[in-house]
This record gives structure tokens, sequence and C-alpha cells, in this order.
């Protein structure tokens, strides 16, 4: 018989909920790249950001692969032989990462990494969840879960941050590999021995889709990463990464049409409505996300901030993520429309991109970016609870797991990446134009020092380029709005339909009732 839970029944249940936040903590928190030591790392490698850019994708990358594994992996081993062994392996590459000057080898721990954490650490939020909600109610539990994640995701960057502002870049990677090796030793001692279910062999598992879908998702993060850099379509290196990563992924998909046991339903993508338009929300909200890009060269380069202050700064979301999770327990416990929910979210994006608009200069008080932050937590926890959630609408367990691996990279990577590369070609040649024009007016005038201008026109420059990569971020939301709002989001009232074909007919509606 399984015990519900992954700890022995001897363990009282204080210490059962001690552990596994003990187990789920540094979970959250491992990473092959940390933000808060990006810069750092860069320079220590003395290499593009677009290396490091390109690891710090290949995280959800190795988890979104690993996303399509979990349940089969689940059913072949114990969970302590699934913690033991993938915390092992993450302390050893997290050991690896923190020693090497070579980074390809940080990519490949990074991908690893990102693939090990994903078993780990649903062996731990499965029953997380089932104390969040009892029921399996999905409401309540994208309320409380998605705020705990991200709100520790944002608490660990700023523990790192501050232990990397004290120390070395490769300080976190040392303290993880201690903190999984922990890990595994309590899991010894506590966790039980016995299976979730009977055991499921892996030899339906289709090995050659999975590498497959590796391959491909490493190939469009090259693409999309060294886009800019490599000069965006002129590069025959990005041409290739694309068309490859493409050509592979077709033949995944034709490869799931003729098998018995698939890795991956692509065709609930046709199927489902709600997934299609999940996809799309997704792709959106990563403008926004990606516009932190933006902020982080602000603060970094004209305010003259350093990591930790960044990092402590963005604590400020925690609080509006908070209230993003109690609006989402009221609005699924009161059965408020999730369309209304979602328009919160992406109008509270563009209010903390306007706020950065317009605040925008050479000085600034840092406590003028808190409320933008906490605007930012509250976009991003609602979007978080609320596409998620009308995503997974009506889509059965079984259906569930063969296709979240894929919306986790489409969430966590492909969008953000996609949005980056656009962000950041935007904001070159906006500083570059800008540049152009600030010399047209230099050009006028006698300057005895003409060295000493270039900090302060360098400034200028890239001032007017955040303005304007920001400003046209701040019109997307209409067009975010048009689609949002001519959306059902599962509430179609048919009689509707039937008045505004009356109305646009030229035909009387008088007497009818216009709801249900």
């Amino acid at each position: 018989m399984y015990v519900k839970g992954p700890f022995a029944t001897w363990v009282p249940k204080p210490l059962m909920l001690l552990l596994i936040l003990i187990f789920l903590l540094p979970l959250i928190a491992v990473n092959g790249i940390y933000s808060s030591n990006m810069t750092d790392f860069s320079g220590a490698f003395s290499t593009y950001s677009e290396y490091i850019s390109l690891a710090n994708n290949a995280t959800p990358i190795g988890m979104g692969v690993a996303g399509t594994l979990i349940m089969r992996v689940k059913m072949r081993f114990r969970s302590k032989e699934i913690i033991i062994v993938c915390s092992v392996l993450m302390a050893c590459i997290s050991y690896v990462i923190g020693t090497t000057d070579n980074i390809l080898v940080v990519i490949a721990g990074s991908f690893f990494i990102g693939f090990f954490k994903m078993f780990a650490y649903m062996e731990m939020m499965l029953p997380v969840m089932f104390i969040l909600s009892p029921t399996g109610e999905r409401g309540r539990l994208y309320s409380m879960f998605y705020p705990l994640i991200i709100g520790t995701g944002q608490l660990s960057s700023f523990l790192m941050a501050d232990l990397i502002f004290d120390s070395t870049w490769q300080a976190p990677y040392f303290v993880m590999s201690i903190l999984m090796l922990v890990i595994a030793a309590l899991s010894v001692i506590f966790q039980h021995n016995q299976r979730f279910s009977f055991k499921v062999p892996l030899y339906q598992v289709d090995w050659v889709s999975v590498i497959l879908l590796a391959i491909s998702a490493m190939l469009l993060n090259v693409g999309l990463t060294f886009m800019r850099q490599q000069g965006w379509f002129n590069s025959p290196f990005i041409i290739g990464s694309l068309v490859t990563s493409i050509v592979l992924l077709v033949a995944i998909i034709y490869r799931q049409k003729v098998l018995k046991h698939k890795l991956i339903k692509f065709e609930l993508i046709i199927q489902k409505v709600n997934l299609r338009h999940a996809l799309i929300l997704l792709l959106l909200m990563g403008a926004y996300l990606a516009s932190s890009s933006i902020f982080t060269q602000y603060t970094l380069n004209v305010l003259g901030y350093n990591n930790l202050i960044n990092a402590r700064l963005n604590l400020w979301m925690i609080p509006g993520i908070i209230v993003a999770g109690i609006l989402a327990f009221q609005g699924f416990k009161n059965k408020w429309f999730v369309k209304y929910y979602i328009i919160l979210g992406f109008t509270a994006f563009f209010v903390h991109t306007l706020m950065l608009y317009l605040m925008l200069q050479p000085q600034m008080n840092i406590e003028y970016l808190y409320l933008p932050m906490f605007l930012k937590g509250l976009g991003l926890g609602i979007l978080y609870i609320g596409i998620w959630y009308y995503a997974m609408l009506d889509i059965q367990i079984d259906d569930m797991r063969t296709i979240i691996g894929v919306m986790i990279m489409v969430r966590t990577f492909v969008a953000t990446a996609l949005s980056s590369a656009v962000i950041s070609w935007a904001a070159y040649q906006s500083q570059w134009q800008s540049l152009s024009d600030i010399s047209l007016y230099l050009d006028m005038g006698a300057f005895t020092d003409g060295i000493g201008m270039y900090p302060a026109t360098q400034i200028n420059a890239m001032l007017d380029s955040y303005k304007i990569v920001l400003g046209d971020l701040c019109w997307l939301i209409v067009p975010i709005l048009i689609f949002v709002m001519t959306h059902h989001y599962g509430h179609l009232n048919s009689r509707r339909i039937v008045f505004l074909r009356k109305i646009v007919r030229g035909n009387t509606v008088r007497g009818y009732k216009f709801s249900n």
C-alpha cells in the first residue's frame, strides 16, 4: 500500500511539513544561471552575454523536456530513488559549473540541472498541491501555488545576490551543491521505500522523440539568443539553427502520429481552443517580461545600482504576487470571469511599463521604483495563474502530462527569448539613431572637451532608446485588450450570438431577453 506523501509513517506531521519546506525551497532556487550573477559570469568568462542567456534559457528547456517524462519516471522508480539521484546529480553539476572555465560546459550543465530539477521538484510539489487543495480544485490550487513558487524565486534571487556581493559569482553553486547533498541525506533518513503504483517499464518511452525535442529546443534557443548579435537573417548560422529546429519539430509531430504510446499529444493544441488561446497569451506576456532587460540596463548603467540593490528592488514584486493570489482565490471562489482577471494582469503590466516610460531620467530616488515593481509582481502573478488555469481547463490528467512540457517551454523560454531578441534589437537601433541625432547638434557648437561630453551623450541616447521601446510596449496593450475581450473563456452565451446575428441582419430584437 502506497503511503500518501513522500515520508515514512513514523515521521510526525509537523516534521513532515518542515521537511517539505526544507526540500522544496532549495529545489525551487537551484538553477544553472542565477540572475544575480549573470553580469559577473559574463565578465569572468570573458564571453558574450548571449552565451550566458543561452545557458539561462537551457534550464527551462531541460525542465520542459523532463515534463514529458515525469509520470512515467514516477511510476518506474520510488520517490526516494528519484530525490536522491536527482539531488546528487544536481550537486555534482552545480560544482562543475562553479569550477569550470568552459562556457559550453555551463550551457550543458544548465540544461541537465533543469532536467533533473523537474523530477525532484514534482516529488515535493505533489504533496504540497494536496495540502493546498485537498479536493483537487485547480482554481484554489493555482491561487496559492504560483504565489508560493514565484515569491520564493524572487526571495532566493535576493539571497543569492547578497551571497555574491560578499564573495564571488561562484558562491551560489557551492552553496547549492551542499544543499542538494543535504536533501539527499535527509531523503535517505526520512523517506519511505514504497512505490507510487505498480512498476511500469521505461521501454515504452519514445527516447528518439525526447532527444529530438531537446535538440530542436536548444537549436531554437541558439537562433533566438544570437539573432541580434549575428545580424538576424543575414547570418547562415541563424538561418541554419532556426530551420533545423523547425524541421526537427515537424519530425517529432509526424512521429507522434504513428506511435501507440505518444510522448506529446500535439493534436490537443488543435482540438482545444483554450490551449491555442493560452499559448498566444503566453507569447504576449513574454513581451512585457522581456522588458525587464530594459529596466536592468537602466538601473545598472544609468542609475549606477549594483546587482544586490536590483535584487532588493525586485523584492517589491512579492507583495504584488501575494495580492494576485488573494484576488485569484476570491475570484475562483465567487466564480468571477477569468477574462476580466486576465485583463487586470495585462493592465498591471501596462501601467508598470507606462510608469517607467514617464519616470526614466538620469537621476532618481529608488523609492519611486517601488510601485512599478509592485505592479509588475501583480501582473506576473495574475497572468501566471489566470493563463495556466484557462489553458488546463477541461483537460484530463493523462492529456495534461503529454502537453505540460511544451507549455512550460513556451511560457518560460520561447515567449521571453523571442521578445528579448526583438526588444534588444529595437533598443540597440534606437540608441544608434539617438546618438546620430544628438551628434547633429553637437557639430553646431564649439566644445573644448569633446571626449568629456561622451558619457552624458551616451546616457541621453540610452534613455531615449529606452523610452522608445517602452512607449511601443505601451501601445501593445491595445491589440491585447481587443484579443482578450473578443474571446469567451469558457463562458459562451449562444443567445447573445443569435441577437448579434439578428442586429447585423437588421432584424428587431425587441421583446427578447438579452441574458439567460
